[in-house]
């Protein structure tokens, strides 16, 4: 029995590390300057663009 909560625990912290380094990478993306990194393809990545695009939004 204790060793499923152990199985609990371990894969919560593998799921958080995970989603630690996709939030990273983004804010870092955005830190470092998308547009310097991905050229003019960086419009079409942003999500708001998207969003945009797909009629998401209520400000266009």
């Amino acid at each position: 029995m204790q060793s499923c909560g152990h199985f609990d625990v371990v894969s919560s912290a593998i799921g958080f590390s995970v989603f630690s380094v996709i939030l990273s990478s983004w804010a870092l993306t955005f830190a470092i300057g998308g547009e310097h990194l991905f050229g003019s393809t960086w419009d079409q990545l942003v999500m708001y663009n998207v969003a945009d695009r797909l009629g998401l939004t209520g400000w266009s």
